[in-house]
């Protein structure tokens, strides 16, 4: 059991590099934002950042059945009608039902 315990510095010094660039990258953008100032099509850029991040790790999974694709149609939907946490209610319940469906 104790030899399973065994410390590899070359997998610590790896998980400690891994996690200093981890922090440098958090808190690197918000220094390098305090620094510069941000022209308008930057700005535009950094505030559709989000969404887009957000739209490119869900596509890939909405669209990999009919079902999800049709649900995720469904809440592009209703988005803008509803207040958000309707649309993501709406969305898992469409989801659910469509996947039994098809």
């Amino acid at each position: 059991m104790l030899e399973s315990l065994h410390l590899d510095w070359s997998v610590f010094a790896i998980v400690l590099g891994g996690a200093l660039v981890t922090w440098m990258t958090r808190i690197g953008g918000p220094w390098l934002i305090a620094r510069i100032r941000p022209g308008r099509a930057a700005s535009a850029a950094l505030e559709a950042t989000p969404g887009a991040v957000l739209v490119a790790l869900v596509a890939p999974a909405a669209l990999s059945r009919p079902s999800d694709a049709l649900a995720a149609a469904f809440v592009c939907l209703i988005a803008r009608r509803v207040p958000m946490v309707v649309a993501v209610l709406a969305g898992v319940v469409a989801v659910v039902l469509l996947r039994r469906l098809l």
